[in-house]
């Protein structure tokens, strides 16, 4: 719910930035369903767009990230 009022006016074409850094880790579920979701609700181009991710610390953590987000069509 904290990522969504950014997604609601498909005009609005700013980038919301998420610093992954500083978490003790993230549970897959929690990924899968926070990104995942947000592309199943809005689309994985709308998301693809207005998301950008940073992480000095694990850039596989993206990775998986933007796996999950364009794969959330297939798990619909």
């Amino acid at each position: 719910m904290f990522l969504e009022p950014h997604f609601v006016d498909p005009k609005n074409k700013s980038k919301v930035v998420i610093i992954l850094d500083g978490a003790e880790g993230y549970a897959t579920s929690f990924l899968e369903e926070a990104f995942g979701g947000l592309a199943r609700k809005f689309g994985v181009q709308r998301c693809v767009e207005k998301l950008e991710f940073v992480s000095k610390k694990d850039n596989l953590l993206i990775q998986e990230i933007n796996n999950y987000i364009t794969s959330a069509m297939e798990r619909k």
